[in-house]
């Protein structure tokens, strides 16, 4: 899948204050290959979930990012541990 790419989650999933996201849009990020999910974040509560293969579906052909997911994601890098510690 591609970095950007709109999903819909398919499962009953509850996502701390947003609730029940099954049927909402979420831009799609990456795979963790750490613990088999894929994350994907949900605007409408600002929230981030982990999802497996089966519980999101892609909303539109594969590889097509909307021009809204285009400026998000260019926000969106991994997190990198700057602070050495003894």
């Amino acid at each position: 899948m591609t970095k950007g790419e709109a999903v819909r989650c398919i499962e009953d999933y509850e996502l701390f204050e947003c609730g029940n996201i099954n049927g909402e849009e979420g831009c799609y990020i990456c795979y963790s290959e750490a613990n088999g999910k894929h994350m994907v974040y949900f605007p409408e509560c600002g929230e981030w979930a982990e999802l497996k293969l089966e519980q999101f579906e892609r909303i539109n052909k594969p590889g097509y990012v909307s021009k809204k997911n285009k400026r998000f994601i260019k926000k969106v890098s991994k997190l990198k541990v700057t602070l050495k510690t003894c």
